[in-house]
């Protein structure tokens, strides 16, 4: 019996790579593996191989569909009673049919994908996405190609988005502040993230959808910015300054901001209100 020496299992004639030497590799592992046009056995350094660009991910992406309508062309069997109810007594299933079988029995997400499951089935599962963070990487749930709409669907929280580095959420998740709105996050929640001011800024969070999830004198806190940098990114006017109660000894003293700071950076007041000049009095 042929190895693959990719992936060290049994090779298969329906899906087998032959190249000139005589080397034989899962297809599937060959469109898989990067710079992958020449044997690995006769040449492993993959400085030598060719980068096959935008014409590999083509490949991969068409292998990787026609496994899943493979798959879904074939009789579904049913789940006979005992094992429904071993299902329900125990995670450790004697027979991965579905995709949470799969993700119970411990699978790489590559491995599941070459099983011929795609994001789609685990939104058809409905497999929590609380499940998929807590077993896989950001890096591997978007090679497996999960969206930021399979996310939604499947229950994605603030928290879960730690996972992923900010680069990964700006440019593949394409995440914006209206987006985490929809998750209804919160500020704390928002602050436990640990963005920037500069990834906050990206995002598109002005002073008035902060000040809307409910960003003041106390919560701003939980950011550990300092009162410049707010002051340098987001240019609150007096009022907002005010309206967030920055203006507030106690306020200021119990959220714990320095009152140098204070003094030093927010703008004095100069305005009337009610015939009287206000003036921060600390």
């Amino acid at each position: 019996m042929s190895i693959c020496a990719l992936c060290e299992t049994a090779l298969t004639p329906h899906d087998k790579a032959i190249f000139s030497c005589g080397h034989s590799f899962h297809l599937s592992c060959v469109i898989q593996r990067p710079f992958s046009t020449t044997c690995s056995t006769c040449c492993p350094d993959p400085k030598l191989l060719p980068d096959l660009g935008k014409d590999r991910a083509i490949a991969m992406a068409a292998d990787q569909h026609a496994k899943i309508e493979q798959r879904r062309l074939k009789d579904t069997q049913p789940i006979h009673f005992m094992e429904r109810m071993t299902r329900l007594i125990t995670p450790l299933v004697p027979q991965a049919r579905t995709m949470r079988d799969h993700i119970l029995h411990n699978k790489r997400l590559a491995i599941i994908q070459e099983s011929g499951f795609g994001p789609d089935d685990a939104v058809r599962e409905r497999i929590p996405w609380s499940e998929i963070h807590d077993r896989y990487s950001g890096k591997e749930v978007l090679e497996f190609g999960f969206k930021w709409d399979h996310m939604v669907d499947m229950g994605i929280l603030p928290q879960h988005l730690d996972a992923f580095t900010w680069s990964q959420q700006k440019h593949q998740l394409d995440m914006n502040a209206q987006k985490m709105l929809k998750m209804r996050i919160t500020v704390t929640e928002l602050a436990n993230l640990k963005y920037t001011t500069h990834q906050l800024v990206e995002f598109g969070f002005t002073w008035a959808i902060l000040s809307q999830m409910g960003a003041n004198v106390n919560t701003w806190r939980n950011f550990k910015y300092d009162i410049a940098d707010i002051k340098r990114y987001w240019s609150p006017t007096l009022s907002q300054w005010v309206a967030a109660g920055f203006y507030d000894k106690d306020r200021v003293q119990q959220a714990g901001w320095p009152i140098d700071d204070i003094l030093q950076h927010l703008p004095v007041m100069t305005e009337r209100a009610s015939g009287r000049s206000l003036r921060l009095a600390f």
